[in-house]
């Protein structure tokens, strides 16, 4: 798990977060037929790299679990900045799970994708809440970012 978190992508040093998402997300799209809408707001400077790495890999995780079982035909991602805080959410309008209890049918692995992506928000000091209906799915990544005194230092675009 260590080994993993580590493992960065090249493109994500090279593009930023933003266009990474934008880029994961079109890919996705095209190859699953799921439609992805990504709404971000202006991040005046980069973000620190290992939030932009657990934003990403959870981003990843939470299409992969999309593709896999939700059955949606629509994810919406939203980026913004509430406060000293980076927000992640996304949203999906499939059929939704149990947390408690998996369906018939349902791999056991499915918490532990959930466990994954928890593990990875608190890695970097954030927390990552799920909310299923049976309407969809919603998981919201909130990371705190470094104060103002030290947002100065952060690698501008």
């Amino acid at each position: 798990e260590r080994i993993s978190r580590n493992l960065r992508p090249g493109v994500l040093d090279e593009l930023g977060l933003v266009a990474v998402l934008g880029d994961t997300g079109a890919e996705f799209a095209k190859r699953t037929g799921v439609a992805v809408k990504l709404v971000c707001v202006e991040l005046a400077a980069r973000l620190p790299a290992d939030t932009e790495l657990a934003l990403y890999r959870i981003f990843q995780e939470a299409l992969h679990n999309v593709e896999q079982r939700a059955r949606a035909r629509h994810v919406l991602v939203q980026l913004k900045l509430p406060g000293d805080t980076v927000q992640l959410t996304i949203t999906d309008d499939g059929i939704g799970f149990n947390k408690v209890k998996p369906a018939a049918g349902r791999k056991r692995n499915d918490s532990l994708d959930l466990l994954g992506m928890s593990e990875r928000a608190s890695y970097v000091g954030g927390t990552l809440k799920i909310k299923s209906r049976r309407t969809g799915t919603e998981i919201e990544v909130r990371i705190p970012l470094p104060s103002r005194a030290t947002a100065a230092n952060l690698t501008d675009l």
